[in-house]
C-alpha cells in the first residue's frame, strides 16, 4: 500500500471534514535526497527531553536569559532576581528588580549588562559584580521597555509612547537628548529589535527601520521607504529565526498572523489553521517565543500563557507542532520552557512556573523524569467519498533500547 500521510504536522482545520491532524511533541523531517511518493521522504521524531540543570533559590518565572561575551557566565532574571550562573551551573544573585514577573530583556555592550523590565531599566557589570537600577535622572525619560545594542549603543524603548532611547557608545549612561520619535505614524511602540545593525521599531499597527548615521545627539535617523502597514500584538513574540527575526503581528485589519522579515518586508508563515486556533483564545498579547537550533532545525517556540498552549514552527520543514507536558489529569498544558539560551555547549531553557533551568536533550526521553505526551493524528483516508478497504497497515518505526524504570522500561506502540 503507498504511504497515506501518516507523517505530517498539526492542521486542524475550521472545519475538521477538511483536515483534523495533530502533532504534539514530535517534529516531521524531510529527506531531501529522497524521491517525493518514496518511502522515508517524510519520517516523525521526537523533541528533546528537559534535564535538570539548576533549581534555582528563587521559585518563580525565569524571565529572561542572556549570555556573556566569551560565554563563561549566562545572567538569569528569575522572579525578581538576577542571578550570575556558571557553568557548573552554580547560580550566584546578584541584584534585585521591582517587578517579579512579566517581560524582561537583557542586552549587553561588551563590559556591561542591561536589563529592563517593563518599568524600569537596570545595569550589571560582570567584572565587578556591580548592579544598579538606573537612575530617574539618567537619558531623556524614566523607565525601559524593551532594550537591544547596535555598533555599542544600548537602545530601549518608554513603554506606552512612541519614543525611544539610546545610550553613549559604550556606556550605559544616557544623555538628556538621546531620544528618537517613531515618525510614519503616531501608533506606541510595542518592541524593538536589532537585525543586520538596522533597527526595527514595531508599533502596534506600524512599522519603521532606523540606522545609525552617526548624528547627534541622537545617532540614528529613519531609513526612507522602509515603513510597513505591520504592527505587533505581542512585545515577547519578537525572536531572531534565521537571517531575520518573526514575531507576532496585527494592523489595522486584523490580529494574530505570525511574520518574519525578508529585508523590510513581512512574510506571513502561520497558517489558516494556526490562526483559526488563535483566534479563539482569550488574549494573544501575552504570547512569548524564543528560537533554538538543534540537529539542524530550527525552531520558533510560541507559548501562550492564558491559552496554556506551545506551538512550534519548524524553519527546516516549514511546518507547525505543538510541545506540552501532561499532568497528573491527564491534560496537556503548554510547554514548560519559558525562555533560552545557548550555553555551556548546549541549549538551556527557563521554567515559566518554578525558578528550575534544564537543557534540552534528544537522548532523554522525559521531562525531568516526567512522561512526555507524543501524539500523531493523521489527515483523512478518503477518495472522492468513497469507502476504501485496506487489507493491512504497516507503520515502521525505530525502537529504542529501553530503560530500567519509568518510561521505556514497559514500552508500547498504540493506535486509537
Amino acid at each position: 500500500m503507498p504511504e497515506f500521510g501518516f507523517v505530517g504536522p498539526t492542521y486542524v482545520a475550521a472545519s475538521i471534514t477538511q483536515d483534523d491532524q495533530e502533532t504534539i511533541n514530535w517534529f516531521p523531517e524531510i529527506d531531501a535526497t529522497k524521491p517525493q511518493g518514496e518511502r522515508g521522504v517524510l519520517a516523525l521524531y521526537p523533541t528533546p527531553g528537559l534535564v535538570l540543570r539548576l533549581q534555582s533559590a528563587t521559585v518563580g518565572e525565569v524571565r529572561a536569559m542572556h549570555v556573556i561575551p566569551g560565554g563563561s557566565l549566562c545572567l538569569m532574571v528569575i522572579g525578581s532576581i538576577l542571578y550570575s550562573v556558571t557553568q557548573t551551573y552554580i547560580a550566584t544573585a546578584v541584584g534585585t528588580l521591582t517587578t517579579n514577573n512579566g517581560a524582561c530583556s537583557i542586552t549587553d555592550n561588551g563590559t556591561s549588562a542591561y536589563i529592563t523590565d517593563g518599568q524600569n531599566r537596570y545595569t550589571y557589570v560582570w567584572s565587578t559584580a556591580a548592579f544598579a537600577q538606573v537612575s530617574n535622572a539618567d537619558g531623556p525619560f524614566i523607565g525601559g521597555g524593551v532594550c537591544d545594542e547596535v555598533d555599542n549603543f544600548i537602545i530601549y524603548t518608554r513603554p506606552g509612547t512612541n519614543q525611544w532611547g539610546q545610550t553613549n557608545v559604550a556606556s550605559t549612561i544616557s544623555g538628556a537628548l538621546n531620544l528618537g520619535t517613531k515618525l510614519g505614524s503616531s501608533d506606541n511602540i510595542v518592541s524593538l529589535i536589532t537585525n543586520q545593525r538596522d533597527v526595527h521599531l514595531l508599533g502596534e499597527q506600524t512599522s519603521e527601520v532606523w540606522i545609525d548615521t552617526g548624528s547627534f545627539p541622537f545617532a540614528f535617523q529613519i531609513i526612507p521607504g522602509t515603513s510597513m502597514q505591520h504592527g505587533c500584538i505581542a512585545p515577547r513574540s519578537v525572536y531572531r529565526l534565521g537571517e531575520s527575526f518573526a514575531f507576532l503581528s496585527q494592523d489595522t485589519r486584523g490580529v494574530a498572523v505570525a511574520v518574519m522579515m525578508k529585508g523590510y518586508a513581512p512574510q506571513r508563515f502561520s497558517t489558516h489553521a494556526t490562526e483559526q486556533a488563535w483566534s479563539t483564545y482569550a488574549t494573544v498579547a501575552d504570547a512569548v517565543a524564543y528560537t533554538y537550533q538543534q540537529g539542524g532545525h530550527e525552531f520558533y517556540m510560541l507559548s501562550f500563557p492564558t491559552a496554556d498552549a506551545t506551538w512550534c514552527y519548524d524553519l527546516a520543514s516549514e511546518m507547525w507542532h505543538k510541545r506540552g507536558w501532561r499532568d497528573g489529569a491527564n491534560v496537556v498544558h503548554r510547554h514548560r520552557s519559558n525562555c533560552a539560551a545557548v550555553f555551556n555547549g548546549e541549549v538551556i531553557v527557563g521554567d515559566w512556573q518554578n525558578g528550575r533551568v534544564y537543557s534540552f536533550s534528544l537522548q532523554t526521553f522525559t521531562d525531568n523524569g516526567d512522561t512526555i505526551p507524543c501524539v500523531r493524528r493523521c489527515r483523512h483516508l478518503t477518495e472522492d467519498l468513497k469507502r476504501e478497504y485496506f487489507h493491512d497497515l504497516q507503520l515502521q518505526f525505530q525502537p529504542g533500547m529501553g530503560l530500567q524504570t519509568g518510561q521505556g522500561s514497559d514500552p508500547k506502540a498504540m493506535l486509537q
